[in-house]
């Protein structure tokens, strides 16, 4: 079985693994691990540990899918609904990061419906956010407005910080996308005042660098630059390379948007080098573009051409549509401004084809994730209904468990209780005899003292002793009988010494006691002195 130890082993050698306690992470490493994992028996615990590993692998670009597979296969065997609802959610992600918004969308809405049930309010809040970005990809606001607020009222409630900025960022670039940029402002600022109090460095320049952004498409680049440039200062401070190619490109955006493209086209180039070497190939293919098009502007039509040339193959290599319109786009300048007419107007002809196919691919993924949802609700809802059934079951097993313990316990008590009375009766009858034997050998110490009395007697006073029995008119044999009793003889022995039977010794002792008018033989031997 798996055990608890076994689940934490793993966790521990993953976590090792994100902060580099371990060795290098390589995707043997990887492997290894989810091997592992693989054949250890099917808990929950196990499938926890699978969704950290994929999170560790994803992080270090070393993404095993297979992982995920193994985490969905056993959460669907476990009926496991918070598994199910995390991965399917992971799966939402990895769509998205190949610009498939609307498969995204489908594996976040299913991984909702699970995690619906789960009832885990952080993870609902992050598949509700995350529904909002593939929406805001798709161009569906009303739908990215939707889930971004239903993000931000749940993140408000439990007061989860993090949640609540990422829920305000996505609602401020929804605002920026439907060119509402006042409201946009409102949020961001909203964002930035958290990260600021927080002192969250990456938090503050993204959100610098957005109010810079929606003040620069409000064309009030002066308030623009102060925040781009503010982003991008406090992003040198801490070495955020990634981060400044990214603010350096919105800067080479906001001078070219002024007309003044020489200072674009040097930012621009700056970016360059740190997406060249994250092979950030999108944010590449559009800074080049870009420059293309200030060069253009400039008059230097060669350099111009190369850049574009280059962009756009950068582009097409990984199939951005929205780079290649833009690189087509700007051909059309190019052949232009050369005069070459035909080239322009083939050119206008393929960025609109790529701009309509777009639009088309967008409706088309919508069609077929309509479908997909369709056809995966079901099979949901059958998981639902069993993962239902099964927890019912559960509870009555434990409802039938907890009767089973409270009879037993009942049973056990009254087992105890009887247990008890044998007791005190069992101490009871010892003490009945205790008490018993204590009287019986007072008894025979009152007959000893008796006997040694009379075994002192002398003859004279056992001759007084013998007259004295002539006053009660005993007869010869009872007062052998009394004589006897006087030595301290029991009624066997008495019987025995004068070869009767006890039932005859009795006769006389009875005798006895009714002419001596006594009940016992030591008031019996009081009464004639002794």
């Amino acid at each position: 079985m798996f055990k608890t130890s076994n689940y934490f082993y793993i966790l521990i050698i993953i976590f090792s693994i994100q902060n580099g306690l371990a060795q290098k992470l390589t995707s043997k490493t990887i492997d290894s691990t989810f091997i592992e994992l693989k054949v250890k028996h099917n808990t929950t615990e196990k499938v926890d540990a699978l969704i950290e590993l994929y999170k560790t692998a994803h992080r270090n670009k070393l993404t095993n899918e297979a992982i995920l597979d193994e985490a969905i296969k056993v959460s669907e065997e476990l009926l496991y609904l918070k598994g199910l609802g995390e991965s399917y959610d992971r799966r939402g992600l990895v769509a998205r990061y190949s610009n498939n918004f609307s498969k995204s969308v489908t594996y976040h809405k299913r991984a909702l419906n699970y995690l619906n049930k789960a009832s885990d309010t952080l993870l609902i809040i992050k598949c509700l956010n995350n529904l909002g970005v593939s929406y805001r990809k798709l161009n569906l606001e009303k739908e990215a407005f939707k889930y971004y607020f239903q993000a931000l009222d749940f993140s408000e409630k439990i007061n989860h910080e993090r949640s609540i900025t990422i829920a305000l960022n996505g609602i401020g670039n929804v605002f920026i996308e439907t060119k509402e940029y006042d409201k946009a402002l409102y949020y961001f600022k909203k964002v930035y005042a958290l990260d600021f109090k927080n002192e969250n460095i990456k938090g503050q320049e993204y959100s610098l660098s957005n109010i810079g952004e929606a003040y620069l498409y409000q064309k009030e680049y002066d308030s623009a630059y102060y925040y781009i440039d503010k982003a991008l200062q406090l992003t040198i401070k801490h070495n955020h390379k990634s981060s400044e190619a990214i603010r350096y490109n919105l800067l080479g955006l906001l001078f070219q948007k002024k007309g003044d493209y020489n200072k674009s086209t040097a930012s621009y180039k700056e970016a360059i080098p740190s997406f060249t070497k994250s092979n950030n190939i999108r944010y590449l293919s559009n800074t080049l573009i870009n420059i293309g098009k200030n060069q253009l502007n400039l008059g230097d039509y060669k350099n111009a051409k190369e850049n574009i040339i280059l962009g756009l193959n950068n582009a097409q290599i990984i199939k951005s549509k929205e780079n290649i319109t833009l690189g087509y786009q700007a051909l059309v300048e190019y052949f232009t401004l050369t005069k070459n007419f035909e080239k322009a107007l083939e050119a206008q002809k393929i960025a609109s084809t790529f701009q309509d196919s777009i639009l088309n691919e967008s409706s088309q993924r919508n069609i077929i994730s309509t479908q997909i949802e369709y056809e995966t609700a079901k099979k949901d809802q059958q998981i639902q209904q069993l993962a239902l059934e099964n927890e019912k079951s559960k509870n009555k097993a434990k409802a039938s468990f907890n009767r089973l313990i409270i009879i037993s316990s009942i049973a056990l008590l009254g087992i105890f209780g009887l247990l008890y009375l044998l007791n005190l009766y069992r101490k009871n009858s010892d003490l009945e005899i205790q008490q018993k034997n204590s009287e019986l050998q007072n008894y025979l110490n009152q007959i000893n003292l008796l006997k040694n009395k009379v075994e002192t007697k002398t003859e004279a006073s056992k001759q007084s002793f013998i007259e004295k029995y002539s006053e009660f008119d005993l007869s010869k044999r009872e007062i052998e009988v009394l004589t006897l009793i006087s030595k301290g003889y029991s009624n066997i022995e008495i019987a025995e010494k004068l070869f009767v039977s006890q039932n005859t010794v009795k006769t006389h002792i009875k005798n006895i006691y009714l002419k001596l008018d006594v009940k016992n033989r030591i008031q019996a031997l009081k009464k004639i002195g002794i």
